[in-house]
């Protein structure tokens, strides 16, 4: 019987957890399409996501109250939360999922470009030619002959990718200080409850699905993206969140390939080449990133 060593553990846990995230979009195409409203989806992701997180946070004794300072900068990280959630299925009606987990994973470049321009990190000539390469593939990816038909979609997604970088760059700072688990669960509970306030507010629709697959595809969609969460923070401990990062790169490729074989979407020679190019080039950045820091 093949035995794992700790390394061979901690990268298994990782690679399953971005095969968890990137049954997340599939799974929201599948419940939109039997005819969830975009509202339902966004709502029972988080709510099932706060739900199994209790019984976790209660397990691991973790103390769920977070510092009053800390308050402002959860509400704020929440909020983008959600409307990163809502953005990234509202446009899996436009787009191919392939199309959009390409650009909305560029942002490791976004945060690159603003810790630069903050002082916080340097980007060498080296990783500034991969930045060159992202965007030539983005120019792939947009470029075919339906381009205006699917503009709109586009448009979000960039949008999505804008909000990626912004919750990214502002969670990892608050993960720092109170711990991801706690960030977490904060995150799905202050999810929930500004999508209520929201429905109060402004009468959201809660359509449910028409099919017993859509309701699948609802509890799926919630399990998967917790499971993807904590199975991520269990593997980074065994062999670095550094590492585990650059492996967590593979979620585009594999929720394309999902997709692919669970809704027949296939990308065009041109968008594959698009595709291609920039999951290869945020590869490289990583990579280059990684090594400086040795140096």
């Amino acid at each position: 019987m093949l035995r794992l060593g700790q390394n061979g553990t901690g990268l298994l846990i990782v690679v399953i957890s971005s095969l968890c995230f990137a049954i997340v979009p599939t799974t929201a195409k599948i419940s939109l399409d039997y005819g969830s409203s975009l509202f339902l989806v966004v709502l029972s992701r988080c709510l099932i996501g706060f739900l199994l997180l209790i019984p976790l946070v209660t397990i691991q004794k973790i103390n769920i109250l977070a510092h009053a300072k800390f308050l402002w900068p959860l509400l704020m990280v929440s909020f983008v939360h959600v409307a990163l959630i809502a953005t990234t299925f509202y446009a899996v009606l436009f787009l191919d999922i392939g199309l959009i987990m390409a650009i909305v994973y560029a942002f490791p470049i976004g945060i690159a470009l603003i810790t630069h321009l903050r002082g916080e990190a340097i980007i060498y000539p080296k990783q500034w030619l991969c930045i060159l390469c992202v965007a030539l593939g983005v120019i792939f990816l947009i470029y075919d002959g339906t381009l205006s038909g699917n503009l709109y979609g586009f448009l979000i997604s960039f949008f999505a990718l804008a909000l990626m970088i912004l919750f990214i760059y502002s969670s990892s700072k608050l993960a720092d200080n109170i711990g991801s688990q706690l960030l977490n669960f904060h995150l799905n509970f202050w999810a929930v409850i500004f999508l209520l306030i929201a429905y109060v507010i402004f009468k959201f629709d809660l359509t449910l699905p028409k099919d017993n697959w859509g309701f699948i595809a609802l509890i799926l969609n919630g399990t998967f993206y917790i499971l993807s969460y904590t199975l991520f923070f269990m593997g980074s401990k065994i062999i670095g969140i550094t590492r585990a990062s650059v492996l967590a790169s593979i979620e585009p490729l594999l929720a394309t390939l999902i997709a692919m074989a669970v809704l027949n979407q296939i990308l065009s020679i041109t968008e594959s080449i698009g595709f291609v190019i920039v999951l290869l080039s945020l590869y490289f950045f990583e990579q280059l990133k990684q090594r400086t820091k040795t140096f």
